[in-house]
């Protein structure tokens, strides 16, 4: 499960270097997105071990991404929507390891678009 974690980790902290970009109209939400991947990379570290911990961040987070698509528009309100779901469906399951490859996927996915919308 330290695989897991660190996994997660990785993942939320690639998306804080591709939030960082932001730039314009987009400044505020950038920020605010920032904000939630740095409390939930922060969280997802201290839930360690705990499964139920880390699912119950994960999906506050897709809470709060889908918050924000709802405050933007245009590239960033479809990746922000896009990263909500994708959280929204992320579920650790020490049965089902391949979830795990699934969401370095979408998040290294969802790390290009955030970048591209908010460097626009």
């Amino acid at each position: 499960m330290k695989t897991a974690r660190l996994i997660l980790v990785a993942g939320a902290t690639s998306l804080l270097m591709g939030v960082a970009a932001c730039s314009g109209g987009t400044t505020e939400v950038c920020n605010e997105a920032m904000k939630a991947f740095t409390d939930y990379s922060t969280k997802v570290g201290q839930a360690a071990g705990n499964l139920d911990g880390i699912n119950s961040e994960t999906q506050a987070l897709a809470t709060q991404l889908k918050g924000l698509a709802d405050k933007a528009d245009g590239d960033l309100k479809s990746s922000l929507t896009k990263m909500a779901d994708t959280w929204a469906t992320l579920k650790i399951d020490p049965a089902n390891p391949s979830a795990i490859t699934e969401f370095a996927t979408k998040t290294s996915e969802a790390t290009q678009e955030l970048a591209v919308a908010c460097g626009s």
